[in-house]
């Protein structure tokens, strides 16, 4: 049976948003160019936003039919118009200054027939930055719930999103909205990465039914965009040592303990009150929780009880 994360870039388990969290120790681009191989399969078109990176570079090593199915949306070459480079010349770039959402762009370059696509955004890390985190939640959520939406059926998103850039607010924020988070941590080894992973991988995927997942595996991608899976080792057969506990009693040069002669013993000793008891013809069985307890009192000879005046005896 195939693993969950295998079965998720499958496409075998569905999953509306994924995020890919990484850091500058372990890249998730692989992965992100993993998924996309794997959309370009079963979508007719992937709308790829680029902010990391020039589309030159993403679209590197992939197939020409999967290039073929790619529509790259620059937000690389000029994002802070810098440059001079006006929309009419290139209508895929992307200004930060009239970035508001993402869907606005893929209905401008949507082409007809067109039936069902996919949305890749390499990396939510610059939009955050630049513009606010509120606004990329906004812009996920408007993907995912897309009930007014006239065009193709939006089929998944997926998110790269550099965890140690941003604190923990703006990253619990976008990964609230996702129904899968793969969290990228670095596994060190010099075996080919079709035997030991290149990357472990603490996946959080909540299905429709709201059950949440939690799993870890360990993942490499080869030049092709391979998947390999491999299963924690880190976790698992690890052999527990229990110290012992050190004995405080051990030394001592008395007994804190009692033997079971000695507490035989002690149970069977009458206390002083029970001699009271038994005089006022009130037997007491030890252990026994037939009859409920009493007090009885024995007035002293100092003991002057007045019923007209209880407070006689009071030197005021």
């Amino acid at each position: 049976m195939a693993s969950l994360l295998q079965q998720i870039v499958n496409g075998n388990e569905s999953s509306s948003l994924i995020v890919i969290q990484d850091s500058v120790d372990v890249s998730g681009r692989p992965l992100l160019r993993c998924l996309t191989n794997q959309l370009s399969s079963r979508v007719d078109q992937v709308h790829v936003f680029l902010f990391d990176c020039s589309p030159t570079v993403f679209l590197s090593g992939f197939d020409p039919a999967v290039r073929s199915k790619v529509i790259c949306h620059d937000g690389w070459s000029d994002p802070l118009e810098w440059n001079g480079i006006s929309l009419p010349d290139d209508h895929n770039i992307i200004h930060y200054s009239a970035l508001n959402d993402f869907r606005s762009h893929i209905e401008s370059h949507m082409t007809k027939g067109v039936q069902s696509i996919a949305v890749v955004i390499d990396s939510l890390s610059p939009v955050i930055i630049n513009k606010s985190v509120t606004l990329v939640c906004k812009a996920l959520h408007q993907l995912t719930q897309s009930t007014d939406w006239e065009g193709p059926d939006i089929s998944e998103i997926i998110c790269l999103l550099h965890q140690d850039v941003h604190d923990v607010s703006a990253t619990s924020a976008v990964c609230h909205i996702a129904t899968t988070v793969l969290y990228l941590e670095p596994y060190r080894s010099i075996a080919p990465i079709q035997e030991e992973p290149m990357a472990l991988c603490e996946l959080v995927h909540r299905r429709k039914s709201g059950k949440v997942i939690r799993m870890r595996e360990g993942l490499s991608v080869d030049h092709d965009y391979r998947l390999f899976v491999f299963p924690d080792k880190t976790t698992a057969n690890v052999e527990v040592e229990v110290e012992a506990q050190p004995d405080p009693t051990a030394n001592l040069t008395f007994n804190l303990t009692l033997k079971e002669s000695e507490r035989r013993a002690k149970d069977n000793v009458v206390l002083p009150y029970t001699k009271v008891q038994q005089r006022h013809g009130h037997p007491i069985k030890i252990g026994s929780s037939e009859h409920s307890g009493k007090i009885f009192y024995e007035p002293d000879e100092a003991d002057d009880y007045d019923e007209e005046d209880p407070d006689d005896d009071l030197d005021i």
